[in-house]
């Protein structure tokens, strides 16, 4: 029970016989990437809410205060978290895209049928599992008084939880819009998330019998179809796709399914600027995309070089709504960044190494609990600055002066150094507390929902070419 409920790292440390092992394959490095994405997340959403003053551009502070140094170009990537959700769904149209790509190069187009099959039956569980589980124990905080307002009764506060789970998180009608799910808003992503896997799943079925050259077209000429309709999430998604080929393209790559057989191997070229300038190359793409990360919520038309960005922005994205322009270049940012981040070896090597690859495990944990255990805590822990009274003393508006609170109360927030010092503090408090309730979900909660995924598909497996009584049931008929 102790090991259950401390995070897995010092349970490894303090039972290290118990400790379970982690190999690398080829695409660890997107876990890591992921990983770091979801801690960017976290840190976006503790610093919108607790810190609004840190969001503006540098110079850019509405009431004329002098800025922080986290609020600079590049370095304000730490807290930008919407380019974030954009590497997610590239990760994922590559990582689901894998396996299935993988065979139909190895000519076994029924493990490529078969691949597909499986994902899109468990993907469901996978995605949804977690957030229903999260969702209801939210539920349960708020009526127990512990967030927000409750419902009057426990019925009324589960029929609302059941209209958020079916209309919000689980509805996959809506495509790319943002549904702002009640009980946990960060979860608007999920519905997005399992609409595109559909998608994923249907073009690579579509274009698994064609010829590599016309695969290949065909995908390019979808993701300008997807960037000219407006739909960014699609062109992600299907961007992960054409980047799985092009890096089973670029390495050996043998039949492991049935054998150990090589069907064929492929010498990647060398690349045709050198090494040096190969690399070079690959770090401007990822210093741009850093650049363009930092985009923020408002104020982009005075921002210097994103100013640029949003004023060439094409149509539709240009005129689509205030935050389309930033979708626009944030997916063009995202799939460049998966794609190079893989080709500089001190980058992918990072993304491989034991931290980055922990998070990567309770990446999803990590998107999910977050929300909810920055709810609980972050209101005394960072608290507030000294509040004046507001309103006539006699008035139905009067509101007293509040005295400070929390980190803010013992650091301050006056100057940009008392600003960043509350906001590290901050940080520094509520940071193990998020990820030690990661960690604990995605043993208790997260692994347990994948397993159950694989339980319940072969429970309902038929499989044609074994007409024989399985685990105690005789077929009829």
């Amino acid at each position: 029970m102790l090991r259950s409920l401390i995070p897995s790292f010092v349970a490894d440390a303090i039972w290290p016989e118990h400790r379970q092992s982690w190999k690398l394959h080829p695409t660890s490095y997107l876990d890591g990437l992921r990983g770091i994405a979801s801690v960017v997340v976290f840190i976006c959403h503790y610093t919108e809410e607790n810190h609004p003053s840190l969001i503006p551009s540098y110079g850019l502070n509405p009431d004329y205060s002098p800025s922080s140094w986290i609020q600079l170009p590049f370095v304000r990537i730490i807290f930008s978290g919407r380019p974030m959700v954009h590497i997610f769904f590239v990760i994922s149209g590559f990582v689901l895209s894998y396996k299935p790509v993988k065979s139909i190069h190895s000519r076994n187009l029924d493990r490529c049928f078969s691949i597909l099959s499986s994902s899109a039956f468990r993907r469901p569980i996978r995605l949804f599992g977690p957030c229903v589980v999260s969702t209801f124990l939210i539920m349960l905080m708020i009526q127990c008084g512990w967030l927000r307002t409750p419902l009057p009764t426990l019925t009324e506060q589960f029929w609302a939880w059941k209209n958020a789970v079916f209309h919000s998180i689980t509805w996959p009608w809506a495509w790319d819009y943002d549904l702002r799910p009640g009980y946990d808003v960060h979860l608007w992503t999920i519905p997005i998330e399992f609409a595109h896997s559909m998608l994923l799943f249907m073009v690579i079925l579509v274009f698994s019998r064609v010829r590599q050259l016309v695969r290949q077209s065909a995908v390019l000429c979808l993701m300008v179809y997807f960037l000219c309709c407006g739909k960014w999430a699609a062109f992600e998604f299907i961007t992960g796709l054409f980047l799985a080929e092009c890096h089973l393209l670029q390495g050996t790559h043998s039949k492991t399914w049935e054998s150990s057989e090589t069907l064929s191997s492929y010498v990647p070229p060398k690349p045709l600027l050198g090494t040096i300038a190969w690399t070079t190359l690959h770090l401007t793409i990822i210093a741009t995309a850093v650049f363009v990360g930092g985009w923020p919520n408002f104020g982009a038309e005075e921002t210097p070089g994103i100013r640029y960005f949003h004023e060439t922005t094409p149509e539709p994205f240009a005129s689509m709504d205030p935050l389309a322009p930033q979708k626009l270049w944030f997916a063009l940012g995202a799939s460049l960044t998966v794609w190079s981040c893989g080709e500089v070896r001190f980058i992918r090597r990072f993304l491989e190494g034991p931290l980055a690859q922990y998070c990567g495990r309770v990446s999803y944990a990590l998107y999910i609990v977050h929300g909810p255990v920055l709810e609980i805590f972050q209101g005394f822990v960072v608290g507030h600055t000294w509040l004046p009274s507001q309103g006539e003393p006699d008035g139905m508006d009067y509101l007293p002066a509040m005295p400070a609170t929390g980190v803010k109360a013992l650091v301050g927030g006056e100057s940009p150094m008392q600003r960043t010092f509350a906001w590290l503090a901050g940080l520094f408090i509520l940071a193990p507390v998020v990820i030690w309730a990661a960690d604990v979900f995605w043993r208790a909660v997260d692994n347990p929902m994948i397993v159950l995924g694989r339980k319940i598909e072969m429970l309902c497996l038929d499989d044609v070419d074994e007409y024989r009584p399985r685990q105690g049931f005789a077929l009829a008929g």
